[in-house]
């Protein structure tokens, strides 16, 4: 009895005060969720690109004063969510290190946002040690609870399948490019096709709004 008890508090947890109201809440529909290969139609956020990026609000920030947009303002931002135990996240991270060591003196922020599945509470210990077993070694925003991965994606979309998602943010705050979920790397493989392109179209991206002090950027 105990351990049926303890089961439904779990349950009632992920789904969160909205499932009394007959409404799974977007962390629950998400959390256990395992998506397809391939990004639908509707995990493209070719809807966002033009518009001004939301505020954000992280539990903590690791290896970095807490930032802002605001602070953030005149720098280009790419965002990344990542968790453990995600392949996607494990062949996009290293990747996106070469590409933040290779431009942070232009004035690229590439911040790594760690989001993990269930939602719960993390050590900052762990998180850093997993990062460094992915090989991202760049600012860490915590959304534990997802808040932000909901404010910028899942809110109102529950056909969004994906939530290891990225944004690329102008120098203006203005959303520039969006990955919506997955892996994106440069690679010959012809597995990776896909892949390869969408990584391309982050490169071209950049190249569209370069870092500041930038005149021009290597294009892959």
């Amino acid at each position: 009895m105990t351990k049926v008890l303890a089961a439904l508090l779990t349950l009632l947890f992920l789904l969160g005060p909205s499932a009394l109201a007959g409404r799974v809440s977007p962390r629950a529909a998400y959390a256990g969720l395992q998506p397809n290969a391939v990004a639908t139609a509707s995990d493209t956020g070719d809807d966002l690109i033009g518009r001004a990026a939301p505020a954000w609000s992280f539990d903590r920030w690791i290896r970095t004063p807490p930032l802002s947009l605001a602070s953030l303002r005149g720098k280009t931002v790419l965002l990344r969510w990542w968790t453990e135990g995600c392949h996607y996240c494990a062949t996009t991270l290293p990747e996106l290190e070469k590409l933040r060591r290779l431009h942070q003196a232009d004035g690229l922020v590439v911040i790594g946002v760690f989001h993990p599945k269930p939602p719960r509470d993390l050590s900052d210990r762990h998180i850093v040690a997993v990062a460094n077993q992915l090989g991202f070694s760049g600012p860490i925003a915590v959304d534990g609870r997802w808040s932000t991965l909901e404010r910028y994606w899942l809110d109102g979309h529950p056909e969004r399948q994906w939530t290891s998602v990225s944004f690329l943010i102008d120098r203006n705050g203005i959303i520039r490019w969006v990955h919506g979920g997955g892996e994106y790397h440069p690679g010959d493989d012809p597995r990776h096709a896909a892949c390869a392109v969408q990584y391309r179209g982050l490169v071209r991206a950049l190249d569209r709004v370069p870092p500041e002090g930038s005149s021009s950027r290597e294009r892959q």
